[in-house]
C-alpha cells in the first residue's frame, strides 16, 4: 500500500497499460502467454521495435519503457532499461519517431467547428452544454483529457473537481474570468498548487461556455464534469462525442485525439508570441517536451 502510494496516481494507469501492451507483444510475436521476468534487454529491444511498428509516439514509448524498468528496480533486479544499447535505441526513436505522431492539433477554428457541430449530435440539452464546455476548457487550459475524465470505475485517478474552479469578479460583481487550480498533476505530485486563469474570448469563450454548463450542473460536489446521474464523464464517452462531432464537421476523426486540444493550445500560444517558459508553465510541462507539439500556423483550419 505504501509503495503504491509512492507513485503519482496518474502514473498507475500508464504503468498498467505498459504491462498489458507487453503481454500483447508476447502473444502476438511469440504466440505465448508466458511472462518472462526479469525482462532481458534484448527482449525489451524487440518490444520497442514492436511499438515502433505500431507507430507509438516517442513520449509514450519512453513512458512504457520506464514503467517496465520501475518494476525491476522495485524488486531489486537489474534494470534492462539501463543497458547502453537500449538507451541508444530510445535516443534514435526520439529523433525519427516524431514523424510517427500523426495527431493534428485542434486549432481555434477547428474548436469553433466542433462546438457548432454539437447541435447535430443526438444528445440531450445538458450533454450538449457539457460537451462544449469540456472542449473549450481542454483547449484554453492546456488540459490532458485524463484530467477531466475517468477511465473506469476502478480508476484511482480523480478528475478535476468543481471546487477547483472559482469565479473572478469585477467591482460590479460580474464574472470576468475563471480560475482553475490544480493540486496534484503530472510532474507535480504533492507540490504547491498551480492556477490557470481563463479569460473571456471572442471565439469559443471558455468563461461563457463553462458558466452556461454550471448553470445546468448546479453546485453538486464532485467532478467538474458530471453526467445527469451524478457519475463522472468517462474518457471513452468523451472520445465518442469528439469523433462524432469531427465527422459532422467533415474532418478526419482518426487524425484528432483528446491530446489534440493540448497540441492546439501549445501551437496557439506560440503563435501569439508567448515564450517557451510561459507555454511550459501554462501547460504544466516539466521539460521542453511541448516543443514537439508546436505546429505553425495553428490558425489554419
Amino acid at each position: 500500500m505504501l509503495a503504491k502510494s509512492s507513485l503519482q496516481p496518474s502514473s498507475i494507469p500508464t504503468y498498467q497499460r505498459a504491462w498489458r501492451l507487453f503481454y500483447q507483444f508476447l502473444t502476438t510475436i511469440f504466440h505465448s502467454v508466458r511472462k518472462p521476468f526479469p525482462i532481458a534487454p534484448n527482449m525489451l529491444a524487440l518490444f520497442i521495435a514492436f511499438m515502433y511498428d505500431k507507430k507509438y509516439a516517442p513520449s509514450t514509448v519512453s513512458s512504457y519503457v520506464s514503467a517496465l524498468g520501475y518494476s525491476h528496480k522495485f524488486l531489486g533486479l537489474a534494470d534492462p532499461t539501463k543497458a547502453f544499447f537500449i538507451i541508444q535505441i530510445l535516443k534514435g526513436y526520439g529523433k525519427i519517431g516524431s514523424c510517427l505522431d500523426s495527431r493534428l492539433p485542434i486549432t481555434l477554428p477547428v474548436l469553433n467547428r466542433i462546438i457548432e457541430s454539437s447541435a447535430q449530435l443526438t444528445i440531450t440539452h445538458y450533454q450538449s452544454f457539457q460537451f462544449k464546455a469540456t472542449c473549450s476548457i481542454a483547449f484554453f487550459a492546456f488540459l490532458r483529457i485524463g484530467e477531466i475524465t475517468y477511465n473506469s470505475p476502478k480508476d484511482a485517478h480523480v478528475p478535476l473537481q468543481v471546487h477547483q474552479l472559482s469565479k473572478l469578479l469585477d467591482p460590479s460583481k460580474q464574472v470576468v474570468a475563471l480560475k482553475l487550480t490544480f493540486g496534484n498533476f503530472k510532474h507535480n505530485y504533492n507540490q504547491r498548487p498551480f492556477s490557470v486563469i481563463l479569460h473571456r474570448h471572442n471565439s469559443c469563450c471558455p468563461v461563457h461556455l463553462l458558466l452556461e454548463y454550471l448553470s445546468l450542473r448546479g453546485n453538486r460536489p464532485g467532478p467538474l464534469f458530471l453526467n445527469s446521474d451524478n457519475s463522472p464523464v468517462s474518457r471513452t464517452r468523451f472520445a465518442e462525442l469528439l469523433s462524432l462531432s469531427l465527422k459532422a464537421c467533415g474532418l478526419d476523426s482518426t487524425r484528432y485525439k483528446g491530446h489534440s486540444f493540448r497540441i492546439g493550445a501549445a501551437s496557439f500560444a506560440a503563435e501569439r508570441g508567448m515564450s517557451d517558459a510561459q507555454i511550459r508553465a501554462l501547460g504544466r510541462w516539466r521539460s521542453n517536451a511541448f516543443l514537439k507539439y508546436i505546429r505553425l500556423p495553428s490558425l489554419v483550419s
